[in-house]
């Protein structure tokens, strides 16, 4: 309800101005030139009213102030003389007049004030804030604030903020103080910015409450233990506290105008607050009705995420799965595995251990069996390995908790544990509840665990005089190692946060999931992360700093997530269970299944080892709609899922309710994508491991979306975990576009999609979303599939491959993900449409890769947006080392330093940019083909301060033609230049098009032309001339599903192909030379969908090069118009089909 709503109070409330005479003036009567008397004044303390300003000054020949104008000291009009102030000239708010009313602006970057008085302590407040805020960009920005001389405002006065937002309008507001300490929202409803609104917070410390009302209407409440809080420092327009070194000082600045300040020392009965909120709501009518006209509210841009009506608890990203819940009631669920048996071992957050068993045979677990109780033996448990079959010591299972690692064992063969047997421990605890966290075995026995980090919020553990106590010799932040006797443990490697957990992939490598931390440390772990786990190796948590951890260098991780706040938990390499099927296609085999436990998704990650070591790609498969603990593959090939209940991070903790839910595969023949990625700007391409049906994808380009921004990802519309921290709200508030798609269609191999977009000019991730590629099976029901679709993402990564042949003919241009060509393979292996590609390396030829590389900060950890450091790196200088069976050619630009070492055949380019070179630094590699081993292009990566090679990740290699510097699509495209189409004629590209010679007019409409044989070509303007070129020399590259060929087989022995139509109950075929012809249905002896496309080859053959030229004019580039600005009123617009009418006979 806004301010003006409150107007009908109004008459009903006058009857209450006869207060005034039931209490004494306070001491220190309100100012003369106070405007309109106020219904209360006992008790009162603070009155700061914009309108009240130029009176205030007259009274005192200050000088009048204008509309605009810098305002350096705002009266106070109690009595009480607390004048507020700035020193600054360049923090002052501004003095706005709007209408006949008057507010005090401030600008949300610096501006505040702030009064210094004698006063000491209030037991209780009620205060109004008559105010518009503008904006929310986070970091709780206040409106008014108390603090004790040197002191914090929320330690030892109050503060009304607007939370740690960021939010996209006014429905947050924190109320905190001494006594009602952490920052809560009392904001129950809405409203726009821009907006007047009346805020009333009471302190009451009679009831020990502290309650919060916006225009009149209550909203949240607080605990109060009461406490005085001062009121000797106070600020309006910002905050004032630090929680980082250094003195106390003004902070969170707000954007808002601020019309009025009431403060009492005292809680107001309901007669007088329903008195005052009178007053203020008459007083201000006039300014909340035409305040959102003039205040400067940023328009929102971009396109509004639309989030899935009724998403399934989980929702399969990929086709052919379907999703139950098992049938059992546990409390929430840290860890799964099978056992050697199928048995189902679940590990409670609560510390019992339950062997799950089927029952009934239908593949879901409905018995859950006690295997341990804990008696408080245990605390905090996360990770667990299960002993191998025949193991000595008897069946059971390893668990990492606090203070220890366990096992803990049957040795009777009942099934019930009957000993815990402590296998590690003797490391200092820490306060949180976890603390030995992940588990595994190797193949000798060997234990992993991990230790968390001593302090996420201190990580280098400084005391009050800025000394660190951090200790790179200490447990914590390690990984451990036990010895498969339990008798020596030795640490592995150090910079580790919380490992939740552990396994070894099918190469026998350990990797652990990592927790982001730059929320604590700017950064320390700015994303969560994989790691591929190598001894002596420091994993940047807490990252090397120059006086607290000087002798570390940050080890990159594997993958990052992204956004930030994922949460990486549960993970498990998939590979057969007792030498049962993987999950999924068999072509998942051995990828890690990672679960994202805050914002409840799971990933599968491929994992490619080079000779440096590993390149990971992700694919976000299934978003959850509760917190997404761990997951394990069964013995049948399904994934097994446990969540637990209530909100990020940790839920309702060890006695909530959780699930176990089981995905499984339903229909392994239906296509899943191996690969997505940008063609060319304006050219999107999804490869699949399947052929598609061309039918089912029926309109393809209309029932597909994608849509870009920094923050955008695959099943956004599906994420309704929200972490509570202030950068995933601002992920949240970044824009979002939708990306235009001018056309789709589909590749001969029939595996893979082409789409046609506007042009993809920001370096950002793009969501695809697609419709079923193969349809529902008939009687199919999935439970997951609510919104059958399937759902893929991408970055403007990697790199542009072309192979021509001796003659140097180009015979495959294409993308590859990584400029290593066995990563590439290895990423690709199920991709048909790069094997002509890997076949082609061997035959004699040329093969040129164009990418940028990005060589800045290789060891230097991301910096979380909005954060500083407080030191400076010295100058990293990269070298990117390429290597190869035989010699090759490199090139780049100025700046950029490209060395050739080729020795004994082989050969080896180092290429290599200062940190001071702004952006990636371009590349074009030649290589011969069909000569040594070209296969074996490798590349690395060292630096200055480390020579070890590493491998660089996907991330690290634009495409040759983006402008990393392009994060948003803010402002209008740039006019596009067709250097081809230079001399060429719109109108003689026409009767190009209608000729008899090119016959282009008898299939495709364009401009009025109404042939459907093929498609529509209206939208070629949208499209890139290379890409349309292409498809005129090779109609057969790619079909648009709605024009699939078909051949057809009549019963008199005659052979038909064309394009058929359904029309008014009829079946007609258009052929290759625009002939229409009528099927009879019943004569139809065979039909099947042909290979090519019925539009001839060599087209452009029969053409001169100028023709040509004017042919692709009048395709590409709108028809001539008059000009555009005029005095004059525009002619009516003409339909298409009338310009056709009126140009039909003549000669354009």
């Amino acid at each position: 309800m806004s301010l003006a709503s409150c107007l009908r109070w109004t008459r009903a409330l006058t009857r209450f101005v006869c207060l005034l005479e039931l209490f004494p003036v306070a001491a220190g009567a309100v100012e003369p030139w106070a405007s309109s008397p106020l219904p209360v004044q006992a008790g009162l303390e603070l009155w700061l009213d914009a309108g009240a300003i130029p009176a205030a000054r007259d009274a005192v020949a200050a000088g009048k102030l204008a509309d605009g104008d810098s305002l350096d000291r705002w009266p106070d009009a109690s009595g009480r003389e607390r004048d507020f102030a700035v020193s600054h000239a360049e923090r002052e708010p501004k003095l706005v007049r709007i209408g006949e009313a008057w507010v005090v602006r401030f600008d949300g970057e610096n501006d505040h004030l702030r009064c210094v008085s004698d006063a000491g302590e209030w037991s209780a407040t009620t205060l109004f804030i008559v105010a518009a805020p503008h904006a929310n960009p986070g970091d709780f920005r206040g409106f008014f604030a108390t603090n004790a001389p040197g002191a914090r405002d929320y330690q030892s006065g109050l503060t009304l903020d607007l939370g740690p937002g960021p939010t996209r309008e006014f429905d947050q507001l924190n109320v905190e103080g001494r006594g009602f300490g952490g920052a809560r929202d009392l904001l129950n409803d809405g409203s726009p910015f821009g907006t007047l609104h009346i805020l009333e917070a009471t302190v009451d410390p009679v009831a020990q409450e502290v309650r919060l009302r916006i225009d009149g209407k209550p909203q949240g409440t607080r605990p109060f233990a009461a406490a005085g809080f001062s009121r000797q420092e106070l600020t309006v327009g910002a905050r004032y506290y630090n929680n980082g070194p250094g003195d106390q000082r003004v902070a969170g600045p707000i954007a808002a105008d601020i019309a009025e300040v009431i403060a009492f020392d005292r809680v107001l009965d309901d007669a007088e607050a329903e008195a005052v909120r009178a007053y203020l709501t008459e007083k201000h009518a006039a300014l909340a009705k035409v305040i959102p006209e003039h205040v400067p509210v940023e328009k929102p841009t971009g396109v509004p995420l639309v989030k899935a009506e009724h998403p399934p608890p989980i929702q399969m990203l990929v086709p052919g799965f379907a999703v139950e819940e098992l049938p059992v009631e546990l409390t929430n669920v840290n860890n799964v595995r099978y056992r050697e048996d199928g048995v189902l071992v679940t590990l409670g957050y609560n510390g019992d251990v339950h062997l799950l068993r089927d029952t009934d045979g239908d593949g879901r677990e409905d018995r859950a069996d006690l295997f341990w109780k804990n008696e408080g033996s245990i605390r905090g448990p996360i990770g667990i390995a299960l002993t191998p079959p025949g193991y000595e010591r008897g069946r059971g299972l390893f668990v990492s908790s606090k203070g220890k690692v366990s096992l803990i064992v049957d040795t009777t063969g009942d099934d019930r544990a009957d000993e815990e047997i402590v296998v590690a421990s003797g490391w200092n605890e820490i306060p949180q509840n976890v603390d030995a966290v992940g588990l595994t075995l190797d193949a000798e026995g060997n234990l992993y665990f991990g230790l968390g980090t001593a302090n996420f919020a201190n990580a280098y553990l400084v005391n009050e005089q800025g000394e660190a106590a951090y200790d790179l010799a200490s447990d914590r932040g390690t990984v451990q190692k036990v010895s498969a006797d339990f008798s020596r443990r030795e640490t592995v490697c150090t910079g580790i946060r919380f490992p939740i957990a552990f396994g070894f992939n099918d190469q026998g490598d350990l990797f652990c999931t990592e927790q982001e931390g730059a929320t604590w440390l700017a950064n320390g772990n700015p994303f969560d992360e994989l790691l591929h786990v190598q001894a002596g190796r420091h994993y940047g948590f807490p990252p090397r700093h120059p006086r607290h951890n000087p002798d570390v260098l940050d080890e990159p991780s594997t993958f990052d997530f992204g956004p930030q706040h994922q949460s990486t938990c549960g993970m498990v390499f998939n590979a057969p269970v007792n030498d049962g099927p993987v999950f999924g296609p068999s072509w998942w085999a051995g990828d890690a299944l990672i679960c994202g436990e805050s914002r409840g998704k799971i990933w599968r990650t491929k994992l490619v080892k080079s000779r440096v070591g590993y390149v990971a790609e992700s694919q976000l498969i299934a978003c959850l709609q509760m917190l997404t603990v761990d997951a394990c593959v069964s013995p049948r090939g399904d994934l097994v899922a446990a969540c637990h209940s209530g909100p990020p991070d940790w839920g309702t903790g060890p006695t909530g309710t959780g699930k176990l839910f089981r995905i499984r595969m339903t229909r392994p023949e239906v296509p899943r994508p191996v690969a997505v990625w940008a063609e060319s700007s304006q050219e999107v391409r999804i490869t699949f491991d399947r052929s598609l049906d061309p039918v089912a994808l029926r309109d393809l380009a209309g029932r597909m979306r994608i849509e870009y921004g920094r923050y955008v990802r695959a099943g956004d519309r599906f994420e309704n975990l929200a972490p509570p921290y202030a950068v995933v709200q601002r992920q949240s508030l970044e824009p979002r576009f939708e990306l235009p798609v001018v056309g789709a269609s589909i590749m001969s191999d029939l595996r893979t999609v082409v789409i046609n977009t506007a042009p993809m000019r920001a370096d950002v991730r793009y969501a695809v979303i697609l419709p079923d590629p193969a349809g529902a099976a008939a009687g199919d029901v999935e439970s997951d599939r609510t919104h059958p679709q399937t759902e893929v993402d991408f970055a403007l990564r990697g790199i542009v491959a072309e192979r021509h042949d001796v003659d140097g003919k180009l015979v495959w241009s294409g993308w590859l993900p990584h400029l290593d060509l066995e990563v590439s393979r290895g990423l690709l292996a199920e991709s048909e449409y790069h094997r002509p590609l890997w076949d082609g390396l061997e035959q004699p030829g040329t093969l040129t890769l164009h990418t940028q590389v990005d060589l800045h900060d290789i060891l230097r950890p991301a910096i979380q947006p909005g954060s500083t450091l407080d030191y400076e790196w010295p100058d990293e200088l990269a070298t990117l080392v390429v290597s190869a069976g035989q010699p090759f050619e490199a090139s780049s630009v100025e700046g950029v330093t490209i060395e050739r070492l080729d020795r004994e055949g082989q050969g080896e380019v180092r290429l290599s940019a200062s940190s001071d070179r702004a952006g990636p630094a371009p590349l074009t590699l030649r290589l011969p083909t069909g000569e040594g081993e070209i296969a074996a292009l490798t590349c690395a990566v060292a630096t200055n301060e480390d020579s070890r090679p590493r491998p660089l990740p996907l991330r690290r290699f634009l495409l040759p033609w983006v402008d990393p510097t392009v994060t948003s699509s803010d402002g209008e495209a740039p006019a596009l230049v067709i250097a081809e189409l230079d001399g060429g004629s719109w109108g003689r590209g026409r009767r190009v098009f209608r000729s008899e010679q090119a016959g282009c007019f008898k299939c495709h409409a364009l401009q009025g032309d109404s042939a459907a044989i093929g498609p529509d070509l209206n939208n070629l303007v949208h499209r890139d001339y290379a890409s349309v070129r292409r498809d005129v020399l090779n109609p057969s590259f790619a079909i648009n599903p709605d024009y699939i060929g078909h051949v057809i087989v009549l019963d008199d022995g005659r052979t038909l192909t064309g394009v058929l139509r359904n029309q008014d109950g009829k079946l007609w075929l258009g052929d290759e030379k625009g002939k229409v012809t009528e099927i009879d249905r019943d004569a139809i002896d065979s039909m099947q969908p042909a290979k090519t496309s019925i539009m001839p080859q060599g087209l452009l053959d029969k053409l001169s090069p100028d023709e040509v030229r004017d042919l692709m004019t009048y395709l590409l580039t709108p028809p001539p118009h008059m000009p555009l600005d005029s005095p004059l009123d525009a002619p009516p617009l003409r339909t298409p089909a009338e310009v056709a009418a009126a140009l039909a006979g003549s000669q354009l």
